[in-house]
């Protein structure tokens, strides 16, 4: 059977605004609605190096985005051309006129090549995002319940430059990627996703204890890499509650950082979720 036919409409851009001598390096506007598909869609991840520079990835798809100060996302008129004709329909619904407002961290990091790598909290993030999306692609639930295109460019720009000085910076910062991750886990569907493999479970079950089982059970996890998610909920439990200082002292020696430094501490906790991540991902694609 042949492949169905697209007729790509013509994107709407300024000329004037390319860069170079051919029509590549043109800046293209759009709706920010357009990154919804790829948050929602198992088949893409949506990865953001910061709240202003992303990358969109798919089966047969990788394009780079910004995002300008009006909130409108940009693209490269190049990188569109070379994308399938049915992505480029998509994207051609959510074209805006010409705002002549490039400046953007993904301006800076294509253009002037001042591109560092995203902040380790980043990575984990978008490491999160792409297991979430692994996971559903293969048993047909998320593990964590799915974010908004304007809660991901939130927790990016919060976290993009986080500096921790004090005691009181630490507690907010658990208490805050605590709510994004272990309190956003999807326990109804997981609950089921057990049940349907005869998995007896409580009721009420839910959170890390709940993903511990789906690890073991579905996964073959027999290195408990649900760990680091403990160890920030323990922290979580330490900073939002007056209950002393043990939980702290005991996660700071599981890992290894004493527990006044509070940067080596929130940077040893970040890694460990982040290699969690990591080998549960190979776990979800063998």
């Amino acid at each position: 059977m042949s492949s169905p036919a697209y007729t790509v409409p013509s994107f709407l851009y300024d000329a004037s605004e390319a860069l170079g001598n051919d029509d590549f390096l043109t800046p293209v506007y759009f709706h920010r609605q357009v990154l919804t598909r790829y948050l929602y869609d198992s088949r893409f991840t949506c990865d953001f190096a910061s709240d202003t520079y992303g990358t969109v990835h798919g089966p047969d798809l990788s394009i780079d985005f910004g995002i300008n100060r009006n909130g409108s996302v940009i693209a490269w008129l190049g990188d569109l051309k070379d994308m399938p004709e049915r992505e480029q329909l998509y994207w051609f619904i959510e074209n805006k006129e010409p705002e002549r407002e490039v400046s953007s961290e993904f301006y800076d990091a294509q253009i002037g090549a001042e591109f560092t790598p995203p902040p380790a909290v980043i990575q984990c993030l978008n490491a999160l995002a792409q297991l979430n999306a692994a996971f559903h692609r293969k048993f047909g639930i998320h593990v964590y319940r799915d974010r908004s295109i304007e809660e991901r460019i939130d927790e990016t720009k919060r976290y993009k430059r986080l500096m921790l000085n004090n005691v009181d910076d630490l507690k907010r910062f658990v208490s805050e990627f605590n709510e994004i991750i272990n309190e956003n886990t999807n326990n109804t569907d997981l609950r089921g996703l057990l049940a349907n493999r005869g998995v007896a479970v409580e009721s009420g079950s839910k959170g890390n204890k709940l993903l511990q089982s789906v690890y073991e059970s579905v996964l073959g996890d027999a290195d408990n890499l649900i760990a680091p998610f403990f160890y920030l909920y323990d922290l979580r439990l330490w900073a939002d509650h007056l209950m002393g200082d043990n939980r702290l002292q005991e996660v700071s020696g599981k890992l290894k950082v004493p527990p006044d430094r509070y940067a080596e501490l929130m940077e040893a906790l970040i890694s460990a979720i982040l290699r969690s991540v990591q080998e549960l991902q190979m776990k979800v694609d063998r």
